[in-house]
């Protein structure tokens, strides 16, 4: 079984002048599951998420994946056991295969595959060389809604058990959200997923809802269960 989380009892911190970031958290997330990170801005939910491919470290207490510690992985290896899904798409000068595939062998069909799952074969094939168009830097031709969809198709392709999604709000207009979030739930089915959630919708779909405030987690449920709770996410609401 792929995809399991265990961080306990981890705390986090950027020198002694501040708040830890994270203070002795101990969460468990199981294969497949789908939880949903929120709470004020600065409460941990990055730099959580940032322990899990080794791009913070801990002060202290432990994280494994899969039953072992990240430590213990060799670092590529880890970090293939991950794909991340965010605003700030990087692209590379070069073709919409390229981007795609992200350092791996390109496989043409798979390419269009991944670009069919994350409904961008239309906006593609309108492009003067299809899949072979280079789209230049940063990919400026873009639209936010597409780049979004690049990431999720690059992210498929990746074909990792666990998925990061920074869900961070931006303005897309109806129907680019629409695509976005069909294009997301194609690439969560049978993945575990932690998001650092913004939208309700995405919320009331997770399995979990984990609430954090001040490195700590404050409450976790569903969104339901929350919302009867009356805690600090029915305040957040």
């Amino acid at each position: 079984v792929r995809g399991e989380l265990v961080l306990d009892q981890v705390s986090v911190s950027f020198g002694p002048d501040h708040a830890p970031a994270l203070d002795k958290l101990s969460l468990h997330v199981a294969p497949g599951e789908v939880v949903a990170l929120v709470g004020p801005s600065g409460a941990g939910k990055t730099t959580l998420v940032n322990l899990l491919p080794r791009f913070v470290a801990p002060a202290a207490g432990r994280i494994l994946v899969d039953g072992h510690p990240v430590q213990d992985w060799e670092l590529s290896a880890l970090r293939a056991q991950f794909a991340m899904v965010s605003q700030d798409v990087v692209m590379l000068n070069d073709t919409i295969a390229a981007n795609i595939a992200l350092g791996h062998a390109v496989d043409e069909q798979r390419v269009h595959d991944c670009l069919q799952a994350a409904n961008l074969t239309a906006h593609v094939a309108a492009l003067p060389q299809g899949i072979h168009t280079v789209v230049g830097h940063n990919a400026t031709q873009l639209s936010g809604g597409q780049r979004q969809r690049l990431a999720i198709a690059r992210a498929l392709y990746k074909d990792a058990p666990i998925l990061i999604l920074d869900e961070a709000t931006s303005a897309l207009d109806t129907e680019s959200e629409r695509l976005v979030q069909d294009a997301l739930q194609r690439l969560m089915q049978g993945r575990t997923t932690l998001v650092i959630a913004h939208r309700l919708s995405t919320i009331e779909h997770a399995d979990r809802v984990v609430v954090m405030e001040r490195g700590q987690i404050a409450e976790q449920g569903t969104h339901a269960e929350l919302m009867a709770l009356g805690g600090l996410y029915a305040r957040l609401q």
